[in-house]
This record gives C-alpha cells, sequence and structure tokens, in this order.
C-alpha cells in the first residue's frame, strides 16, 4: 500500500510541473490572439472588450478557487493523523466558511464601466484519514512519512446581485497530506499535502446577451500545494504555512458589438485558461477533548494587468487579497 500512495503522491507533483510561466503566458496569449483578430474586423472597441474579458477571467479565477480551498486543508493543525489502535485509522470531519472578496470589471454591463464588488462565502465539509502511521526514529520524534487520505465536499453560493446566476455551485477534492514530523513535546507538527479540487461552472450575466450586453462562464480545477508546521500549548494551537495554488478553467464569453463594423455579437471559447499563485496563512485553534474550533487567516497574491489594450471606461483592481474563514473540527 505505500508504494501504491507514493505513486499518487508523484503523480501529484508531476501535475504540478504543468503551470510554469511560460505555459500559462502562452495560454493566455492564445486567448488575446483572438481578441485581436475580433478587433481587426474593423471595431477596435470590440478586441479592447474582449481583452477586458480575458482580464476578467483572468482576476475571477483566483478568489473562486481560493473560497472553496481556504488555507490548511485540515484547520487548525499540521500534524498528521496516524493510527488510534493498532490498524485502525485515525479520522477527523468537520465543516468550515472561508470568506474571501473580489472587485472586477463591470463585464455584464460594459457601456457602464467601472467594477462590481462582491464577497465570495464558500461552505465545505472536509474529512481525513490516516493511511500510513509513518516512522519514529527517536522516542519523542514521530509520524516520518506519515500519510493521511483527505477529502473535501461543498457548496459556493454566488449572488445574483453581482451580476452572477443564481444559485451554488457544487464543488469536491481529494488528496494526500504527508507527514514530515508529528507533533510532539518537543517538535511541532510539519506537513506537505497536494489536493486536487473541482469547482462547478459558474455563469456571469445572460449567454443569451438579451438581459445584459456581455457574459462570462467558467468552471475552475485547482491543484493546492500546502506546507505547515502547528504546535499546540495546553488547549490553544497556533499553525502557519504557505501555499501554490494552479488554477484551470475552460468555458467561453461573449459581449454584443459595441460599434457597427464586424458581427452583430461575439463569442469566444477557452480551455485550458492557468494561473498559478502563492498564499499564506494561519490558524488558531482551541480544543476541547475532540473538538478543535479554529479560526483562520490569509493572503493571496493578486494577478497582473494584462498587456493588451482595454476599453477607455474600464476599471481593474489587480492587486492581492486577504480570505478568512472558521471552522469546527471533530478528530477521533
Amino acid at each position: 500500500m505505500r508504494g501504491s500512495v507514493q505513486r499518487v503522491v508523484f503523480a501529484l507533483l508531476a501535475a504540478a510541473c504543468l503551470g510554469t510561466p511560460s505555459t500559462l503566458l502562452a495560454q493566455r496569449s492564445d486567448v488575446l490572439q483572438r481578441c485581436t483578430e475580433i478587433g481587426a474586423t474593423g471595431n477596435p472597441e470590440a478586441g479592447r472588450r474582449c481583452n477586458l474579458f480575458v482580464q476578467t477571467l483572468d482576476i475571477l479565477q483566483p478568489p473562486l478557487g481560493m473560497a472553496v480551498s481556504g488555507g490548511n486543508p485540515v484547520p487548525g493543525t499540521a500534524s498528521t493523523l496516524g493510527m488510534r489502535l493498532g490498524s485502525v485509522p485515525r479520522i477527523s470531519v468537520g465543516g468550515r466558511i472561508t470568506l474571501t472578496g473580489v472587485d472586477f470589471p463591470r463585464v455584464v454591463d460594459l457601456d457602464r464601466g467601472g467594477e462590481t464588488g462582491v464577497t465570495l462565502a464558500g461552505l465545505n465539509v472536509d474529512a481525513a484519514v490516516g493511511l500510513i502511521q509513518g516512522a519514529s526514529p527517536l522516542p519523542t520524534l514521530g509520524g516520518v512519512g506519515s500519510v493521511d487520505l483527505l477529502a473535501s465536499f461543498g457548496m459556493l453560493p454566488l449572488s445574483s446581485g453581482a451580476g452572477f446566476r443564481s444559485g451554488s455551485r457544487f464543488t469536491w477534492a481529494v488528496g494526500l497530506r504527508g507527514g514530515v514530523f508529528r507533533e510532539s513535546f518537543t517538535v511541532p507538527g510539519v506537513s506537505l499535502s497536494a489536493v486536487y479540487r473541482r469547482l462547478a461552472r459558474a455563469t456571469l450575466g445572460d449567454p443569451d446577451l438579451v438581459d445584459t450586453d456581455g457574459f462570462l462562464d467558467l468552471n475552475v480545477s485547482n491543484l493546492s500545494l500546502r506546507a505547515a508546521a502547528s504546535k499546540r500549548i495546553l488547549g490553544l494551537g497556533l499553525t502557519a504555512g504557505a501555499g501554490y495554488d494552479i488554477y484551470s478553467s475552460s468555458g467561453r464569453f461573449g459581449f454584443v458589438n459595441p460599434g457597427t463594423g464586424g458581427d452583430a455579437e461575439y463569442r469566444v471559447s477557452y480551455s485550458g485558461f492557468r494561473n498559478n499563485r502563492t498564499s499564506l496563512f494561519a490558524n488558531l485553534s482551541y480544543t476541547l477533548l475532540i473538538l478543535h474550533l479554529v479560526a483562520e487567516l490569509g493572503w493571496q497574491q493578486g494577478t497582473d494587468l494584462i498587456s493588451a489594450p482595454l476599453p477607455a471606461n474600464a476599471q481593474v483592481s489587480t492587486g492581492s487579497r486577504v480570505f478568512g474563514g472558521l471552522a469546527a473540527r471533530l478528530s477521533i
């Protein structure tokens, strides 16, 4: 079984290598090239509006992913679970809410310009199961090479007031957490994790271009890599960590032609649109027997302004963002 787990870990790490900066740039350039072609049909403003959709996709993708993943994959601890008795694994189950905000260009009402702000609130149920106990090279040093199986599912409600089609998007995730050290009296818990997550398709605006003059839809897949350390003193615990997320989306966007040249409307499909983002997070937890109450605060890297012309009335915010959350977890 240990060999099978190691093969899965290597596969997840290999997938992370696909998100190199040169690959990300090439995929973004493919969509921007389509916008250049639209602008060359006799209406440069249509090309600029197309570029604005690419910028909006670039802005929206990471916070949608962060709202459903959060920072720490197991809130309140970086220590792997291990075994309770013999080969009986320990289990952790909990619920959490993660909040983050984002401002994005008003692409559903292009003539007004400006931005729309929205707070995203992801709701998830998380579970972890100890798979491999790990080695104990010293009396107070254990969990070396231990492995936990991670799983999660939840919902991301989207606000119709911000232009999204009403409803909640389903999300699920599966991954592994490997122990460097398990927390003990002398050492903190230290672990590395890799989690793959999918968020169902979200739609901004009216795809029929009747109620709005633009729309954007996308799904989000996310490979979350995390490194974290934790230590508990009496009932209080502190966890700190760093993350690297690789986001990928496919979908389409469209808009009504703002001028007279070219087609009456434009629709652009895309796939494999990728972003990579770094993040930092900290957890403060309180433990009462098997119950853990956790508060999380984190930071996610912002995006860049694309190197293509945008409409004159466009407003674009590309800065970093803060996320936070609350969780309750049972560990047995």
